[in-house]
């Protein structure tokens, strides 16, 4: 019997010489479609472990079948006719005089019950294809098992997608690498080629960004591990910047597409068809996940129509090298592992087209970055805030490719049109990085320069290199000119304003921040103005102001509740928290913050959460001292993780401190300590619902807050008195608000919920309330 075929009675499948490392999960998974479908096929890319997964589930299913299981390696069958003669040959089945066929096949399997897998199918696809569904026609108690890069399409196949191996996501302890299947096989391989071979804290770094790399792929981990008699883990984790060209040498015994890595993502690269090896090659431009639409912008020109972008992604799904993001939200979004991208890569060098996709792609994200900003004040924020998350890495390549190719204007616009991006998903140091660059790699009167030098002081003062910002700010306006656009000079005076709150200096922000309120007014500029109103009003609470200082945010919460935005709409609420705490209205001081809390924490706004966290401490110190430090432990650690500051602006930074003085004069050094630690110790989730009192309410993980979605817990309190019938000045005087808040709060639920009328919410209301037991 040759080498493609093996009968498989009792034992005599192929023995394992190697561990089987993981795969638990994947192997019930699969087993259990093998007992719902008789055609079950594994699909992935190259090296994944489709072949090995297979050979697994035949031994622990090969009792199930009184006739056995047959192997059929088909990896060395390169031609169609000869797919039914080598499963004839696995079979064990005499020459048939006419030759066989697939209907030849079926007749004779049609008394069989058995397993038969068919190993590595995707250059003879078509053909399997065939002669399956005739033998699943012809013999119904035989079960097909077939491995292939892609599916068969036949009617009645499962599939079952075999992943890559879950890796770490980022530096671990050695203790905590035992759980990822990915470092188990590299341990395993790496200590039959090195016997002493052990994970220590000092390797495991190295052990881990090696699985990362090889973005869990088993044959790759395989030959990675084949390095360590030559090269420390150290050695091995740097040189994997070129994966293919490392990963050349590995088990002689193999298929040839399975001893280098090479070699199998070449395989498959050759089973494409030419407009699938195109877009193959031009979508490794995209380092990260992307949607249909930025394929089309990128990737598409004379030689590939925008029109055939979806069937040929479907197609390099099917053939395994995209996979599909399992939570794309709205779009589905498509991904490349790093080597099938890199060989990619090689691919889109060679054809002398990289500059021209390349460019192609700096556009699209240009046009990304204009959208955002056209959209970001308004009701799509959250959407938008979401989107370009999973855009992250790509608008990072976009950036550097604009600055590799001597664009410096077009870095700038980009990076100045994520302003609002870069400050609300805790990304300062990043966006400053890269107004940084462009203002650093462009000449005077570089479009666009000014307003670089705007953001990039706005930034500096962030991550208090307070220094730089006149320097900036003066530079800007001699870029813009003697005769500067009022919104360009508005947001110049804006940011000079907060430089001086930054800096303790309220009193030197007023005549820039009114300055800059004039040029917005008279511009129309809605989005600047509603950033100075919150400025301004911060301004005034901090000059002792409160009057003044409410009337602004109150008029900050009105423009945003009009067009129903939240970043600054929340940020707006908690300084007028912040205004009537400081007016000595404690209840009506929480109830705002906590309303901006919940906000900031719907759209994972980290820095927003740390402020809440931070004044609510602030209002708690006098009467509930162990509440005040249990909160203050909760936003040592937001800030903590949103890699923001409370030190950037010294004003609040001093009412931290003092905060903090009065609880160590309040408590015992012991108990402060350890109330401070267990606030530290909790989830974002855990701190929100403490600060909510949920834990003094008896509330559950299903609190109201789905019953009154898309509303703030604010906002379905005023639903709740309209629903009532009352009118706004009668709802301020029951939740302890202004008249003016209860009018932006109206706005928004209106805007929320798409209704016209008061009536339409009181009815929607009465929809979610409990009725009463009859």
């Amino acid at each position: 019997m040759s080498r493609s075929a093996h009968r498989a009675d009792g034992d005599s499948l192929p023995a394992e010489v190697t561990t089987f490392v993981g795969r638990r999960h994947e192997l019930g998974q699969a087993k259990e479609l093998l007992s719902l479908s008789r055609l079950v096929t594994l699909t992935g890319p190259g090296g994944v472990g489709k072949t090995r997964l297979a050979l697994r589930l035949a031994r622990h299913t090969r009792r199930a079948f009184a006739d056995g299981v047959v192997l059929v390696e088909l990896d060395e069958v390169r031609s169609a006719e000869l797919v039914p003669h080598a499963i004839a040959q696995a079979l064990g089945f005499r020459n048939e005089s006419s030759g066989w066929t697939a209907e030849t096949l079926a007749a004779r399997l049609a008394d069989k019950h058995l397993l038969l897998v068919l190993d590595n199918c995707e250059q003879v696809i078509v053909t399997c294809a065939l002669v399956v569904r005739r033998i699943l026609l012809r013999a119904p108690e035989v079960h097909v098992l077939t491995t292939s890069r892609e599916p068969m399409k036949i009617g009645g196949e499962h599939t079952y997608d075999v992943r890559p191996l879950p890796v770490p996501t980022g530096d671990a302890r050695a203790t905590d690498l035992a759980q990822y299947d990915g470092v188990q096989l590299f341990l395993d391989r790496a200590r039959a080629r090195v016997p002493g071979f052990v994970l220590t804290d000092t390797n495991a770094r190295h052990v881990a960004q090696i699985c990362q790399r090889l973005d869990g792929i088993p044959l790759a981990i395989e030959l990675a591990a084949d390095r360590v008699r030559a090269l420390p883990v150290e050695q091995i984790s740097a040189r994997l910047t070129s994966r293919l060209r490392l990963l050349t040498t590995g088990d002689r015994s193999a298929p040839g597409r399975h001893q280098t890595l090479l070699a199998s993502i070449t395989w498959s690269y050759d089973l494409c068809s030419r407009p699938e090896q195109l877009l193959w090659a031009r979508l490794s431009v995209f380092p990260s996940s992307f949607v249909v639409s930025a394929v089309e912008s990128v990737c598409t020109d004379v030689d590939l129509a925008a029109d055939d972008v979806v069937d040929l992604l479907t197609e390099l799904v099917e053939k395994s090298i995209l996979t599909r993001e399992e939570d794309p939200g709205p779009e589905a979004r498509f991904r490349m592992l790093g080597a099938i991208r890199e060989f990619g890569s090689e691919r889109l060098i060679e054809s002398g087209r990289l500059g021209a996709v390349r460019r192609r792609f700096v556009e699209w994200c240009t046009t990304l970055a204009g959208n955002y900003r056209e959209a970001w004040f308004g009701p799509g924020q959250q959407e938008w805030a979401r989107r370009l998350r999973l855009e992250h890495q790509n608008i990072a390549s976009a950036l550097q490719f604009a600055l590799d190719d001597r664009e410096p204007a077009r870095a700038m616009r980009i990076a100045c049109e994520l302003s609002s991006y870069w400050t609300t998903a805790g990304l300062t140091s990043e966006g400053h990085h890269w107004l940084r660059r462009g203002v650093d790699e462009s000449e005077p009167g570089t479009p666009g320069r000014a307003i670089a030098q705007c953001w990039l002081a706005n930034f500096s003062f962030f991550l208090r290199d307070v220094a730089v910002v006149p320097r900036l700010i003066a530079d800007a306006l001699t870029e813009l000119g003697p005769e500067p656009e009022p919104a360009d000079l508005g947001y110049l005076r804006f940011v000079e304003g907060m430089a001086q709150l930054a800096e303790s200096d309220p009193h030197g922000a007023q005549a820039p921040l009114a300055e800059a309120l004039r040029l917005f007014d008279a511009c129309g500029e809605v989005v600047g103005r509603a950033h100075v109103l919150l400025g301004y009003g911060v301004a005034q609470w901090l000059c002792g102001e409160l009057a003044s200082a409410q009337e602004l945010l109150e008029e900050c919460l009105v423009v945003t509740g009009r067009r129903a935005e939240r970043t600054l709409h929340s940020s707006a609420l908690m300084h007028l928290g912040m205004v009537l705490w400081g007016a000595g209205d404690s209840a009506a001081a929480e109830a705002m913050v906590l309303e901006a809390f919940q906000l900031k924490a719907q759209d994972d706004e980290e820095v927003g959460q740390a402020m809440c966290l931070d004044a609510l401490a602030w209002f708690s110190g006098a009467d509930d001292p162990r509440r005040s430090a249990t909160l203050a432990g909760c936003a040592e650690t937001a800030w903590r993780r949103s890699g923001g500051s409370i030190e950037t602006v010294s004003a609040m930074r001093e009412l931290r401190d003092a905060s903090l003085e009065r609880l160590r004069t309040g408590l015992p050094d012991r108990v402060l300590a350890a109330l401070l630690t267990s606030g530290a110790e909790l989830s974002p989730r855990q701190a929100l619902a403490y600060a909510l009192r949920e834990h003094e309410q008896g509330h559950t993980d299903q609190q109201p807050a789905d019953v009154f979605r898309p509303l703030t817990g604010r906002e379905w309190q005023v639903a709740q008195q309209i629903a009532l019938g009352l009118g706004n000045r009668q709802i301020a005087g029951r939740l302890a608000i202004s008249p003016r808040t209860v009018d932006a709060h109206v706005t928004h639920i209106l805007e929320k919920l798409a209704f016209g009328s008061r009536a339409q919410v009181a009815a929607w209301v009465a929809e979610r309330l409990p009725r009463p037991p009859s």
